[in-house]
């Protein structure tokens, strides 16, 4: 008779154990799929937004080997990779310390990563809110173009009387676009993108710039639109112009790199005296300097087109240094913190292997009371040829990276052509 009664208890227990265990294996499973490591490797595609609140279109890959991971943003061609990295299975973090900049975010439950990019301008920090998803699908355009870019372009950037001219050249393949911006100051890099039903939509982001183009087709060969640098400034009003016979006039009302700013008085040597790395100071009167041929190179580790310059010297100082060339660089920094601005310049001149004396001078907002002589400076870099006389021969303002294609070669052997003229001078 007690078994009987015991009979529903029993079952009862049965129930309740069969129950539990059924939660346990569940919580396991679950547990063991919250472990189980996220495949990231790959292309991770998104948006940074600009002060302005501009969304720029980039690509970041990923690359994890054990505890390893490695990040690039990427640009057409072209990739930024970041110096560090880390990612514990939800938060993400790249440090690019050559542009004193870092990555973060967070990887969220829909598979979203939504952080920040964090970075020196200036004496102050520019923040850019970013999201990404992996192996999202690249939004290149359709096969149909809304409209024909390829060639080279005439922008008129802002309005009177603060009007700008820009050169521009992309190249074009079905809908989808590549090509480049040359300001005065030198090229924006690789930027890539599409124009679709009339409109021109063109995106960088390399870790410094995030600047976007966009345009809509008008008629006869022009596109308007707005350019946006990706700092605190003001969105631009943008007209373009195809480049063709008719327009060539154009060209001579592009501002000069050669003579764009010159010396205040050509008949004094420029002069110079600033540390170098180490400390010690470096001046334009020192013996080494003597009887040579010297490129002085304004720059910075702040500056994308610095990084293009840098090897271009360092390989004119290796060929020609035996026939008397001398290259020094002063560097201008973002905040004027010696011991900040110093360890930037020491990572801008380890990365790309410089040889040649690289000095702090200070602070960009420093320069017109550092180098006094200049008239009209403003572009990172400026490159000032010194010939054996102690003379300036030469200012050539801006640079024109190998995103430019025969330009940036063109430019090359113009500069070496330069450097020989100076280098087959007698001695005085």
């Amino acid at each position: 008779m007690d078994s009987h009664r015991n009979a529903p208890l029993a079952s009862a227990l049965r129930q309740r154990v069969a129950w539990l265990a059924l939660v346990f294996s569940f919580l396991i499973s679950a547990t063991a799929c919250q472990r189980t490591p996220l495949d990231i490797n790959g292309p991770w595609r998104g948006t940074v937004k600009n002060p302005s609140g501009e969304e720029i279109a980039f690509t970041l890959e990923l690359k994890k080997e054990g505890e390893q991971i490695t990040g690039a943003l990427v640009n057409g061609d072209e990739r930024v990779t970041a110096s560090s990295g880390s990612f514990d299975g939800k938060m993400l973090k790249l440090r690019f310390d050559f542009y004193d900049a870092e990555l973060t975010a967070t990887l969220d439950e829909a598979g979203v990563m939504k952080g920040e990019f964090v970075r020196q301008y200036r004496r102050q920090m520019l923040k850019r809110p970013l999201q990404a998803t992996h192996n999202a699908a690249n939004e290149s355009a359709s096969n149909t173009p809304g409209g024909d870019v390829s060639g080279e372009w005439i922008l008129r950037v802002g309005e009177a009387p603060k009007q700008s001219l820009w050169r521009a050249a992309f190249s074009q393949q079905g809908a989808d676009v590549r090509g480049t911006i040359i300001p005065m100051s030198g090229d924006w890099g690789q930027m890539s993108g599409a124009v679709e039903n009339g409109e021109l939509k063109l995106y960088r982001f390399d870790g410094i710039n995030a600047r976007v183009l966009k345009v809509k087709l008008t008629g006869q060969g022009t596109w308007e639109g707005l350019v946006d640098l990706g700092l605190f400034d003001p969105q631009r009003k943008v007209v373009a112009e195809r480049l063709t016979a008719q327009n060539k006039d154009l060209v001579a009302s592009l501002p000069n790199p050669v003579t764009y700013t010159r010396m205040s008085n050509p008949a004094e040597p420029f002069r110079f005296s600033f540390p170098d790395l180490d400390g010690k100071t470096v001046s334009a009167t020192d013996d080494r300097f003597k009887n040579k041929v010297v490129v002085v190179s304004l720059t910075g580790s702040w500056c994308p087109n610095c990084y293009d310059e840098g090897p271009l010297l360092q390989e004119f100082y290796s060929r020609y240094r035996a026939q008397g060339l001398e290259v020094v660089a002063l560097a201008f920094e973002y905040t004027g913190e010696a011991a900040r601005d110093i360890e930037q310049v020491k990572i801008f001149a380890r990365k790309l292997g410089l040889q040649y004396p690289v000095l702090y001078a200070g602070a960009t907002d420093e320069t017109e009371k550092k180098l006094p002589q200049l008239v009209n400076f403003g572009a990172y870099p400026t490159m000032i040829f010194i010939g054996r006389d102690g003379l300036v021969k030469r200012i050539h303002a801006g640079f024109e990276g190998k995103a430019t294609g025969e330009r940036y070669l063109t430019l090359k052997t113009d500069l070496e052509n330069l450097l020989k003229e100076l280098l087959a001078e007698d001695t005085p």
